[in-house]
């Protein structure tokens, strides 16, 4: 079953909607009009029958007081009336002359009612071929109900009106309806217009189109809110493609750059024989190349790990920071004194904070690695722990040669390193601060860097405490 487009379904629950109100509009208003004239003619006949009672007794032989209209359908301005009067048994005394033989009905019921001083109303819906309204009334003297009097008229010039007042409803009813449908279906197709180009080109939109936009109506409506989200996520689906392809391509570069070393020293070994001295140097510095490869390859899968959201899922731990600090120095501190460099640890209370197994350690090894590195011969590596808050406060600061401005803001970047580290002869590919904010932001923390381009480098971790 095909399912109906949403401007078809906007017009048809909008042409339901005022169809129901139609209705109950023309229900109302044909009940309210019925029961407005029924009162007028129960009033004219009250006052007509007044009249004939007081006629009656106005003189001491009993008669009607009779106006005859135009001949045909009685009318409401004219209304021709038929009026007898009863004794108290029922018995007829007199009738006008619009009556002829006929006698209108009076059961025994309506008698009793009457002589109990009552006046009754009553629908006759077939007298004579009409329906009939009947009103009996007592007409007394000195205090005494003495007569019953009856005063009816025909209700067909009622219905009459009723039936051509409906129909005439019925008409501007449906001819509304069909107006108001139709405007309401060009109104939504106007309205439904910029949504349909939107879809038009999002369906264009791809991978080697990211640059286009959705256009936009030009209005701050629904629609312009709209348009703007939309285009604000392409802009950052096309910064999001645009960072994967430039980290495709630097990961591509740092894996051919020690690939291309490999095969290089591979062929120049196998030149010629050599002796196993030659062999093992060749071997050696393969290996090397391996083991950056290893630590290139652990990276890339941490950094996959880190966008696909895993750590989340990993199972959370309360660790010592001052623990995995001194384990981290420990194992550093061969390549720092090579180095020259010394690496202070602050003493501090015990800290403990809540990350997934490993988190920590990894984070801390590439603060302090990161710090040796840039730091020249002599120079000091302090690593600080405190508490801030319901938080943890580590800082790593060293006295390397700084970072600018200008290239501080991109530090957290992958694959990013500066004029300062390119132009020096320091190993490293720039992902250890990429994957230290991504362990810490998993872990709902934050890093940030602070620099002077004179020197010195702090790095500011915030932990939550374990609780």
């Amino acid at each position: 079953m095909t399912r109906w487009g949403l401007r078809a379904r906007l017009v048809f629950w909008h042409g339901v909607g005022l169809a129901v109100i139609l209705a109950g509009t023309f229900v109302a208003a044909d009940w309210l009009l019925q029961r407005r004239l029924h009162d007028q003619v129960d009033a004219a006949l009250l006052a007509l029958a007044q009249t004939e009672a007081a006629s009656a007794l106005d003189s001491a032989t009993i008669h009607l007081h009779e106006h005859r209209g135009a001949p045909g359908a009685p009318q409401l301005r004219a209304l021709d009336k038929l009026v007898q009067i009863l004794d108290l048994d029922g018995r007829v005394i007199l009738r006008s002359a619009s009556l002829g033989d006929t006698t209108l009905p009076a059961p025994q019921v309506l008698l009793s009612r009457v002589r109990n001083r009552e006046t009754v109303l009553d629908t006759l819906p077939d007298f004579a071929g009409d329906p009939v309204r009947l009103v009996s009334l007592p007409v007394e003297d000195n205090g005494e109900v003495r007569y019953i009097l009856q005063v009816a008229t025909s209700l067909r010039p009622i219905r009459t009106f009723l039936s051509t007042t409906r129909l005439l409803m019925l008409v501007v009813s449906v001819t509304l309806l069909a107006v108001v449908t139709l405007t309401g279906a060009i109104l939504a197709k106007n309205a439904l217009r910029p949504i349909q180009a939107m879809a038009a080109m999002a369906q264009r939109i791809g991978e080697t189109n990211l640059r286009d936009r959705l256009p936009h109506p030009g209005a701050t409506d629904e629609i312009g809110r709209l348009v703007d989200t939309l285009n604000g996520m392409l802009d950052r689906l096309e910064r999001s493609f645009a960072v994967q392809s430039r980290f495709t391509a630097d990961a591509a570069h740092e894996l051919r750059s020690p690939l291309s070393r490999l095969r290089a020293e591979l062929e120049v070994a196998l030149r010629r024989p050599r002796d196993p001295a030659e062999y093992q140097a060749v071997l050696l510095s393969c290996l090397e190349e391996v083991e950056r490869l290893s630590c290139l390859t652990a990276d890339l899968l941490m950094l996959a790990r880190l966008d696909a959201g895993e750590p989340h899922g990993y199972r959370r731990e309360a660790v010592d920071v001052v623990t995995v600090i001194d384990q981290a120095v420990k194992r550093l501190e061969p390549g720092a004194q090579r180095k020259h460099v010394t690496v202070a640890v602050e003493p501090a209370a015990p800290f403990s904070v809540a990350v997934y197994d490993g988190g920590l350690a990894q984070v801390i090894g590439n603060l302090l690695e990161n710090a040796i590195k840039f730091s020249p011969p002599g120079g000091h590596v302090t690593v600080r722990v405190g508490g801030e808050g319901n938080q943890v406060r580590l800082t790593v600061s060293d006295t390397g040669p700084g970072i600018s401005r200008e290239e501080l803001p991109r530090v957290f970047e992958r694959f990013y390193r500066g004029d300062a580290a390119r132009a020096s002869e320091v190993p490293g590919v720039g992902l250890g601060l990429a994957i230290c904010r991504g362990i810490v932001e998993a872990q709902g923390g934050s890093i940030s860097v602070e620099s002077l381009p004179a020197g010195g480098t702090t790095v500011t971790v915030r932990l939550a405490r374990a609780v």
